[in-house]
């Protein structure tokens, strides 16, 4: 976890670091996933960490929560544009 809880608190710690124009989750908006900044510019955000926020504030199972990422997220990364944020998925989770 990254000690981030709103929207407001990923908007201020990128422009803290200097970085304009990065698009981010707002509805969901994910701020606990949020991870980092690709060379690109692209927000990336960590697939587990998207799932334990969407279980802890809207009570959702794991299996409702991935499906929720899955339909309503990852479907909609084409249409946000090449600008969009990156989902990462560990391959080792701790």
């Amino acid at each position: 976890m990254n000690g981030l809880k709103t929207e407001e608190d990923v908007k201020r710690l990128i422009e803290d670091y200097g970085y304009e124009d990065i698009i981010i989750f707002s509805n969901p908006d994910y701020a606990s996933a949020f991870i980092g900044i690709t060379e690109d510019n692209r927000a990336i955000y960590d697939f587990d960490e998207m799932i334990g926020f969407l279980m802890s504030e809207y009570n959702m199972t794991d299996i409702e929560a991935v499906e929720f990422i899955e339909y309503n997220t990852i479907r909609a990364l084409p249409y946000i544009g090449e600008k969009a944020p990156v989902i990462m998925s560990a391959l080792n989770p701790m």
